[in-house]
């Protein structure tokens, strides 16, 4: 990275305007024009994948050296299941039961509840356990690891593929659910973006359903990163970067605790409102090789923190190793 240009940021601030700080009256121009304070605070312009950011001179240095553009890692944004007014969200646990008369025997079948179907006072309904799912929630992820799973239906192939109109008028999640007048006026009238049929979820694919995963939420100040390795679904409060195993989960999880790496993140988020999937680009994140002795390191620490979860006494470690990157 050249050598940046550095420009100063001065921040005015004045008295707080609310009579209530004025003993009950409103504030005259002589009581405001003589609080007002200045302060000034070197800045950084770093180009990253997106464009120009800016960066205070202490968050800079102390990260330059991980600053960067970088392709290695796709981040995605969960998927949809939470939305469309509880219309996929089960309540509870999926209960099994007995294949209905007349449907086929070599099926799985659960009774459940969505937070729709009761909304609406509709009866608890059976439908094929395969399009039963578990996912989570961004406020379901700990650092390290995530703590509680929900359970939603969707008209989906465990390969991430929607069924067509024809496969899913033959299942009863069609004939107990998804065709009763309440239901589908409801998701009729929820917005289509990235959706082609009403039982569409968006960004539902085989990415979201792979087993390994490393996780973040999305409404943070920094990553709160974790690691899923049962195939659970994130939810678009979550965002996720799918890897080949369990090494290599624990290699990306020790990274984005890097001290380094999270104060340009806290610098960044309340600018962005997000700790979002381009914010993995702006790092100089190599592949993982487990060759290397310092991807080795930092699997070690990511086992640590992930199975025992002793997190601070390992970050000053993974600064230096992240370092080295």
């Amino acid at each position: 990275m050249t050598e940046p240009t550095y420009f100063a940021y001065i921040k005015l601030m004045g008295s707080k305007l609310s009579p209530r700080y004025f003993n009950g009256k409103e504030p005259g121009i002589d009581e405001v024009y003589r609080v007002v304070s200045i302060s000034k605070q070197a800045m950084v312009p770093v180009k990253l994948i997106d464009g120009v950011h800016w960066l205070s001179e202490n968050t800079y240095n102390f990260a330059r050296k991980v600053l960067g553009v970088s392709t290695t890692y796709e981040a995605h944004e969960g998927v949809t299941f939470t939305g469309a007014k509880g219309a996929w969200l089960i309540i509870g646990e999926p209960k099994p039961v007995e294949p209905p008369i007349g449907a086929p025997k070599n099926e799985k079948y659960v009774v459940i509840e969505t937070e729709l179907s009761k909304k609406l006072g509709l009866e608890p309904f059976i439908t094929e356990e395969k399009f039963v799912f578990r996912g989570f929630k961004g406020e379901d992820v700990e650092v390290s690891r995530v703590t509680m799973y929900r359970y939603f239906i969707a008209a989906y192939e465990r390969n991430g593929n929607p069924l067509t109109e024809n496969e899913l008028k033959k299942t009863l999640l069609w004939k107990n659910y998804l065709c009763k007048n309440e239901v589908t006026k409801v998701l009729g009238g929820i917005s289509e973006f990235l959706k082609k049929k009403l039982w569409y979820l968006e960004r539902m694919s085989g990415y979201a359903m792979k087993q390994y995963k490393v996780v973040w939420r999305d409404v943070a100040k920094e990553f709160i990163p974790a690691i899923e390795v049962n195939g659970a679904v994130p939810d678009y409060t979550v965002n996720y970067i799918v890897v080949k195993n369990l090494e290599e989960a624990y290699y990306l999880l020790a990274i984005l605790l890097a001290p380094q790496i999270n104060a340009v993140v806290s610098e960044l988020s309340p600018w962005i409102g997000h700790v979002q999937p381009r914010f993995i680009e702006y790092f100089k994140i190599p592949a993982y090789n487990p060759e290397n002795s310092v991807h080795r390191q930092l699997v070690q620490i990511g086992d640590i923190i992930h199975n025992k979860k002793i997190i601070q006494e390992n970050l000053e470690k993974i600064k230096e190793l992240v370092e080295k990157l």
